[in-house]
């Protein structure tokens, strides 16, 4: 009998191999599902890089998109030793002489007897000191050493700009007090004892914070307008000085331009250096030039004239909250410590400059004088000057002992103050104080007549009777950005009486290298896009975008400004009407390149011309005298030519306003919103916080009162550089919510994430598959096995195959 072949039974049979072979099969819907979504997720990252790309792109149009920040200016110094500048875009082109004939210094006060070992003890007390008319105090302990007291005064939490060193010399130690700014307003002061500030009990408010130098009077929250200003409006500054002399009062006229910054200058106008006026958080505070005791005394009134405006000022002495000198003492410490054991080793000064030959007035010396009625007949007195107090002088004290007393003071250089007129002693008299003119306005000097008879400040009265001026502009820093508009002038060195020059170019580079960048990043895009959109003729292959309508529709986006006349530019009032214009082009590929010649033509014909072509920012204008471009909206207003229509009622008063897109017929005006002469287009905005109609936000303004149930009409545009249309473009795409690029990728990812529920139904069918293989030839083999048992008992073989 022919033997029965059975291949692989126990020793033949590779079950494995025929389920894998069987299962492969099987695997053809999965290896399918598998392809697709490799496919899906290619173009998933395709479009990733895309949305980078473009990205990239809108980086670069941002730096395009604002013809006032694309103004840049080049500056260049005659002498960059001595003068540097630098210049932002709201300056103007042209040539400035400088002349510098002083640079700003911090002040610096040296220890005149020092100690001859870092841990000598200063002594148990009180250090007090004054920086920018701020005062702190420093207690010391008995153990406190020199070296100790520095680390004390550094590390004090109300420092208020003071470094503190050591200056070893003549084998001791000297403290040095370093101003860490440069400056008049920055002085260093040792006080025997504090000084007297006055803090307003209230902070002046505007729009719900505290006030700044900057805010109008009348926007302070402390002042009701009721039928608005009238003419004659004042505030009233009156006040005492150190001594309780009547200052002289100053009135400052409020205007609708009338800052808080003008009232604390007119303060410090009205004490004259005798004290200093400072806004702080909104609070107006007065420190006094001299520490100890004193009868400073400072209120605001307000007088509204004829109309019937209110103010809320501090005007009574409960509305200050005051801190009176003299209250603290300095004491305790080595005698070394006193004010007069320190020596002023530089001098707080402000820069000085003149620009292009201004101020050209010849230099004017200050000219002070006491004036008394009542003769001295005894007693003491002195005199302070910046902060600095002379040795007391005798009532009967001679011109020439006033003189070397004053000229005794630190702060005071041989022929600075010259003294002349009459002494005390007489009556009716007038002693007059005349100052250098190279000091310009100085601080008035103060008398302190406690000590004399009679006392009565009200006799000795000190008046300026010229301002002095130096015939410079003064700043207290070295770098001056208020002088010439829009550039900043870095001191370096005085110069001679000639000066140095400063030139100003326009910085046609700039916009030269920031549109190549823009190019660059366009032609990035628009390749990416063409190379995942096209068919390649070599390899036979399609891109992996191809047939995605929104990616195909991006570069036609982006490319309509860059051919198309830019929104809101016309004829015969604009030089440039499109990029080609000024030297962009593109050629057949869709590559866009810039004509060096062509823009560089445009720009010296008419270089604002072509700032707005590539970044006008919504502005605009009007063809009617009645109805004027007011603004408009950098986001939500539409660029282009809109049709502006204004009714007035039968009484000539302002009735309706309508707006509409020039190019949209007349049934489609919408109604504005009125509010004075300023007309308002509809301000309303979609679901997807996308404003409903194109005049969001645009203004106008209009007469209130015109003629008597008449109609008048304008055509108002709105211009748009080509960057900014192309950016706008771009933000509809890349908007995180509903950007075209957002919905293209989340329909991507629900194919995928279909494909991927497929796949997971797929293999969960195809384990199951396999598991039914798996049992079925194991139940196989079992059968065979039982018929080669049987087989072997009726004498048969099985011959493996």
């Amino acid at each position: 009998m022919a033997d029965l072949r059975l291949p692989g039974l126990f020793t033949g049979i590779d079950t494995g191999t025929l389920i894998a072979q069987l299962m492969a099969l099987e695997r053809r819907t999965l290896t399918v599902y598998e392809e697709r979504k490799a496919v899906w997720e290619e173009r998933q990252n395709a479009l990733g890089s895309l949305e980078t790309s473009l990205s990239t792109l809108r980086t670069t149009l941002r730096a395009l998109s604002d013809a006032d920040e694309l103004r840049a200016f080049t500056t260049t110094s005659s002498n960059s030793d001595k003068l540097t500048a630098e210049a932002s875009n709201n300056t103007f082109e042209g040539n400035h002489t400088v002349v510098i004939n002083q640079l700003a210094n911090a002040e610096r006060w040296v220890q005149t007897d020092g100690l001859e070992y870092l841990e000598d003890y200063v002594g148990e007390g009180t250090f007090i000191y004054s920086y920018n008319h701020k005062e702190t105090s420093i207690t010391t302990t008995a153990t406190t050493t020199l070296e100790e007291l520095v680390g004390l005064i550094n590390n004090d939490p109300n420092n208020p700009g003071i470094t503190a060193s050591l200056l070893y010399y003549n084998g001791l130690y000297h403290l040095v007090l370093n101003g860490n700014d440069a400056g008049t307003d920055y002085k260093i002061f040792v006080n025997s004892s504090s000084t007297e500030v006055w803090e307003a009990d209230s902070a002046l408010t505007f729009d719900g914070g505290n006030a700044t130098l900057s805010t109008k009077i009348t926007e302070l929250g402390q002042f009701t307008m009721n039928n608005g200003l009238q003419g004659g409006e004042q505030i009233q500054i009156i006040g005492t000085d150190h001594n309780g002399a009547a200052i002289n009062q100053v009135n400052l006229n409020v205007t609708e331009n009338t800052t808080v910054g003008h009232l604390i200058s007119e303060i410090n106008d009205a004490f004259d250096g005798i004290a200093k006026a400072t806004l702080e958080n909104g609070e107006i505070i007065l420190t006094d030039n001299t520490y100890g005791t004193s009868n400073l005394s400072i209120f605001l009134t307000y007088n509204p004239g004829s109309g019937d405006t209110e103010l809320t000022l501090p005007d009574e002495l409960e509305d200050w909250n005051v801190t009176e000198g003299g209250s603290i003492t300095a004491s305790g410490l080595n005698d070394d410590f006193e004010p007069g054991d320190f020596t002023l080793s530089q001098s707080a000064q402000d820069s000085k400059i003149k620009v292009d030959g201004f101020p050209s007035t010849a230099p004017v010396a200050e000219v002070q004088h006491l004036d008394f009625v009542n003769r001295a007949t005894g007693g003491t007195w002195t005199l302070t000057y910046d902060g600095q107090t002379t040795a007391a002088l005798d009532d009967t004290a001679t011109i020439a002992e006033v003189q070397a007393a004053l000229d005794a003071l630190s702060n005071v250089s041989a022929g600075d103050i010259t003294v002349s007129g009459d002494r005390l002693s007489v009556s009716n008299g007038t002693m007059t104080f005349t100052f250098s003119d190279t000091l310009g306005d100085v601080n008035m000097l103060v008398i302190d007549s406690s000590g004399l008879t009679p006392s009565d400040p009200s006799n000795w009265l000190m008046t300026e009777q010229t301002k002095g001026q130096d015939g410079y502009i003064s700043r207290s820093s070295n770098t001056v950005d208020d002088v010439i508009s829009g550039v900043t002038l870095h001191l370096h060195d005085t110069t001679d009486a000639g000066g140095e020059e400063i030139t100003l170019t326009r910085d046609i580079q700039s916009v030269k290298s920031k549109l190549k960048a823009m190019i660059a990043a366009y032609n990035a895009a628009v390749t990416y896009i063409k190379e995942r959109t096209g068919y390649n003729e070599e390899l036979k292959t399609a891109g992996v975008l191809m047939g995605d309508y929104v990616v195909s529709t991006i570069r036609s986006q982006i490319r309509e400004p860059l051919i198309a006349p830019t929104s809101g530019f016309v004829e015969d009032i604009d030089s440039f009407l499109m990029p080609g214009h000024i030297g962009l082009e593109l050629d057949r590929n869709g590559i866009l390149s810039l004509d060096a010649n062509v823009f560089d033509e445009a720009i010296a014909d008419d270089y604002l011309g072509v700032l707005g072509l590539i970044g006008a920012d919504k502005t605009g204008s009007s063809d009617s005298n009645d109805i004027e471009f007011y603004g408009a909206h950098s986001d939500y207003t539409t660029a282009g030519d809109y049709t502006v229509k204004v009714e007035y009622d039968v009484s000539g008063d302002i009735y309706k306003a309508w707006i509409k897109l020039s190019t949209e017929g007349d049934w489609l005006y919408r109604e504005a919103t009125i509010s004075g002469n300023v007309i308002t287009g509809d301000n309303n905005f979609d679901d997807n916080g996308d404003p409903t109609y194109p005049e969001n936000s645009l203004q106008v303004t209009a007469p209130v009162t015109g003629t008597p149930s008449s109609t008048i009409y304008a055509t108002v545009r709105v211009k748009q550089g080509f960057a900014g249309a192309i950016e706008d473009a771009l933000d509809r795409m890349l908007k995180a919510s509903t950007g075209t690029i957002k919905i293209d990728q989340e329909h991507i990812d629900d194919v995928i994430k279909g494909i991927k529920t497929k796949i997971e139904d797929e293999e969960y069918r195809l384990t199951l598959r396999e598991r039914r293989l798996v049992a079925r030839f194991a139940r196989l083999e079992k059968t065979l096995a039982l018929i080669q048992r049987q087989m072997s008992l009726l004498g048969l073989t099985t011959t493996a195959v």
